[in-house]
Formats: structure tokens, C-alpha cells, sequence
């Protein structure tokens, strides 16, 4: 099956030499659980899929990926029900218009030949040598299939951490309004 996924600059490196082998999918977005999954879409804009917030553009380029079919691709909407929360699916569903019908989970290893493409989306144009735009020191690293465990570990660490600044953030401020 082709299909979408888009990216920013400092992951193409890391996707040429690993391929696509990671991804958030949240489960239970209040209890921080989740699985590893590549997000996939049918849609060749990247608007609508939640991509906005990150500290890198992810809507920048688009790949176009030869989807290895079987039991690891997931079409969104039905392996989602009675896997993920009701409060995850709408926090899910109310980020930047996310078009659930759209979407695929990929609970596997996306090696690197099966890119098939990468277009830069602002100028529309295929990208040669794609994985090597710029150079390796102001990369993101990329992440092998084996140490997919270790990425999530670190991930929702961050994650955990950011949250709880955020809401002790959220406690001084009404703490000061108060005063």
C-alpha cells in the first residue's frame, strides 16, 4: 500500500539510515501509555494531523512509503476502538482537525528502501539525497528498530516532565493571580 508520512529536516538523516521505526501512539493520554507505531496517511497535505508544536517543522517534507501490508498496518479508526481511551480519541480528534479516517498505524519496521520519495512540501519538488541535506551535527538522531523500547522510555519521561512543569506552571500562576 503507498502512503504519506511527513517529517521535518533533522529526522531525514535518521530515516535514511534507519527507516521509519518510531512513533507516539497514545492509548491513554492521562496515564502517559501509549505504543511505538509509525503514523502513515492517506492524504498528500500535511495539514490536519496534528503535526503543529513540535520544536521542527514535521510538515515540511513528505514521504512517500511502500507500506509493507499484513497484521503490523492498522487502519486508525478501527484498531483504535477499545484500545484507546474515549479522553485520548478526543484530545486526538481535536488537534489541528485530525481526519481519523485518513490514518494508518504501522506497529513495525518501515526500512529505509521502501521510500519511495521525499518531496519538500512548500516548493512541491522531489529531494535527492535526501538524507544527507545537512550535516550530521545538527541532526536528530536516528533511532534503530532495536532500540525502539528505549526511544518510548525517554520519550514519555519527556513528556512526563513537561507535563508536570506545566502544571506546577498552572498552580504558581493561580497562586499569584490570588495574591
Amino acid at each position: 500500500m503507498l502512503a504519506y508520512h511527513f517529517t521535518s529536516l533533522y529526522h531525514l538523516r535518521g530515516i535514511s539510515q534507519y527507516g521509519l521505526t518510531v512513533g507516539d501512539v497514545p492509548t491513554d493520554i492521562e496515564r502517559f501509555k501509549g505504543r511505538i507505531g509509525v503514523w502513515l496517511t492517506s492524504s498528500s497535505t500535511p495539514d490536519g494531523h496534528g503535526l503543529e508544536g513540535s520544536c521542527s517543522n514535521k510538515k515540511q517534507f513528505r514521504l512517500l512509503v511502500d507500506v509493507p501490508e499484513g497484521k503490523a498496518l492498522k487502519k486508525w479508526s478501527s484498531w483504535a476502538r477499545g484500545k484507546v481511551t474515549q479522553r485520548t480519541l478526543e484530545a486526538l480528534m481535536t488537534a489541528d482537525g485530525f481526519e481519523e479516517e485518513e490514518f494508518y498505524v504501522y506497529f513495525g519496521w518501515i526500512r529505509p528502501e521502501r521510500i519511495l520519495d521525499v518531496v519538500d512540501v512548500a516548493s512541491g519538488m522531489s529531494v535527492p539525497k535526501w538524507g544527507t541535506l545537512i550535516p550530521e551535527t545538527v541532526c536528530l538522531p536516528g533511532v534503530p528498530f532495536s532500540e525502539r523500547g528505549r526511544w518510548q522510555k525517554r520519550m514519555l519521561k519527556g513528556v512526563r516532565k513537561a507535563w508536570d512543569i506545566r502544571r506546577h506552571s498552572d498552580v504558581a500562576t493561580t497562586i499569584v493571580r490570588t495574591l
